[in-house]
Parts: C-alpha cells; sequence; structure tokens
C-alpha cells in the first residue's frame, strides 16, 4: 500500500510530501524553549560524555542480533538530535536497539514488499533516522510515517547545538541526513489520538510507540496498529521502567499477555527500559 497516497485520500490536502498537519492546530511559538539553553561547549562535552557510556544489555542484544549501528554515524546524529539539556541522564541506546531489532526483522521476511514502520513521538527525529538507516543498509524498500503535535516546517528552538545557530525547522535540522529523510521518512503533525485513527494501513511491520506516557495513551496507539501485524511483526515500546513510568510498564505487560506478543526486556541503566515485542 503506499502509504503516502492513503495520507492524501484521506485527508485532501492537509498533508504534503513529509508533512501533514491538522487544521486549527496552533503552533506555541516555543513549544521546547525559549532560547538556546547551554554554549557550544556544554553540548559537546555532554555528547562526548553520553558517547562514552557502556550499556552491557544493549551490547548483548546487539551481538546476539548480529547488527549494530555504526557508532559514528549514531553519535553524530546525536549531537544534533538527543544531546539535549535536561535533569535525567542523557541516553540514546534506544537508538541502537531500534537499529538491531528493525535490522534482525528484515533479515527474516522475504524481500517482497515494502515495509511499513509506524512511530510515534518523533520529537528531532532521532529514532526515526535510526530505523530509516537500519532500511538503507539492509538495503530495504519502507517508510518510516512518525507522529508528532512538534512541526516539521516550522522553526523553533529544539534544546540542541544547533540552537546556537538560528532556530531551525525539523527539515533544516535533518538538513544532514535529507537524502534518507527523502527515501524513508514521512512526518505527521498532530495528536495521535487523532492522527492514527485517520491513517488505516495494511500491514504495519514494525512500530516503535513512545509518545504521551501514560497507559491509556499507549494502549490507544497499540490498539490501532494491532489489527495490521502479522506473526512475527514487532513493536518496540520506550521507558519501561517501573519507577518512572509505571503506566507504561502496566500497558505493555497487558498487551504482552493478553494480545499474544513476546517480550524481550531490555534495560540501558536504572532509568531507562525497553521492551521489544514480537507478535506470535
Amino acid at each position: 500500500m503506499n502509504v503516502l497516497r492513503q495520507l492524501r485520500s484521506r485527508m485532501g490536502d492537509l498533508y504534503s510530501r513529509s508533512f501533514g498537519r491538522l487544521p486549527g492546530l496552533e503552533l506555541v511559538e516555543n513549544p521546547l524553549t525559549a532560547q538556546p539553553k547551554a554554549s557550544r561547549e556544554i553540548y559537546q562535552n555532554l555528547a562526548r560524555a553520553t558517547a562514552g557510556q557502556v550499556y552491557p544489555e544493549i551490547d548483548l542484544f546487539e551481538e546476539i542480533a548480529g547488527y549494530a549501528i555504526a557508532s559514528e554515524w549514531l553519535h553524530d546524529l546525536a549531537l544534533h538530535t538527543q544531546v539535549v539539556i535536561k535533569k535525567s541522564p542523557l541516553c540514546y541506546a534506544h537508538g541502537r536497539v531500534l537499529y538491531s531489532a528493525l535490522s534482525r526483522y528484515l533479515e527474516s521476511i522475504v524481500a517482497s514488499e515494502p515495509i511499513n514502520i509506524v512511530e510515534t513521538g518523533t520529537a528531532r527525529g532521532f529514532s526515526s533516522l535510526c530505523m530509516a538507516r537500519a532500511l538503507d543498509d539492509m538495503g530495504r524498500a519502507g517508510k518510516v510515517v512518525t507522529f508528532d503535535i512538534l512541526p516539521h516546517r516550522s522553526p523553533i528552538y529544539w534544546n540542541c547545538i544547533d540552537d546556537l545557530e538560528r532556530k531551525k525547522s525539523r527539515e533544516e535540522l535533518l538538513a544532514p541526513w535529507s537524502e534518507m529523510v527523502r527515501k524513508h521518512l514521512v512526518f505527521v503533525q498532530g495528536d495521535t489520538q487523532l492522527m492514527l485513527p485517520s491513517v488505516s494501513i495494511d500491514r504495519v511491520n514494525f512500530a516503535f510507540l513512545d509518545g504521551a506516557h501514560t497507559r491509556s495513551d499507549v494502549l490507544f496507539e497499540f490498539s490501532h496498529i494491532a489489527g495490521s501485524q502479522h506473526s512475527g511483526d514487532v513493536v518496540v515500546f520506550d521507558d519501561y521502567t517501573p519507577a518512572q513510568y509505571p503506566g507504561i510498564v502496566s500497558a505493555v505487560d497487558e498487551i504482552c499477555d493478553n494480545h499474544g506478543y513476546s517480550p524481550e526486556k531490555l534495560s540501558a541503566h536504572s532509568g531507562r527500559g525497553y521492551v521489544v515485542a514480537v507478535k506470535q
């Protein structure tokens, strides 16, 4: 199924090649920050420190999967899309998990049709590009349809090193990876509660659910992709961390127990966990 054609036919001229916007959705002037939050030196120091972190469970997951994302490429992307100023520890190991899980999945299925991937919670585009890199490296055609309330083509401050240059749109932020964006990414702006029901994809081969962090939102997002998955298809859940997000943990456990998904639970550190769930 042509995902772009479907978006256009269902929502008319509200969608362009890589950007959808809900009517009446007004952009908050500064949704993330009103000004740059740190110096270039601070961002670069944070990037070096985070890149140096070791996550044994993630290392083992990559080893068993047989696939690992190119570290230099990953760290460069993270500098612009994951290294931010916040209270909790920086960690972008989910990019590694997504790349390895998707590559392993792609190896297991016949390369006859394009792959459909759904993501909730685009943010700056880090996870989307890690999945696009897996598609590229495996030589597979496919699209990542990624949903977020944040705009794609409106300049804002992103709480990242690029803010020191000027306000940028996400499109500009991801310009160094524009060819991969063009080939594989479809950005849709809007609340997933409204947008997911508007998009029906015959098969969702792979999904990354990282939108709103509540039990009800996780169950809602899953409910709109579950019927489009076949045996062997995959959903990755972020922030499976009982102390911080008990609602996510409860929802993921319910999904795996009641909907026939086999969970593989991973932890980068005590504050960041993931579940790779495979439909049985």
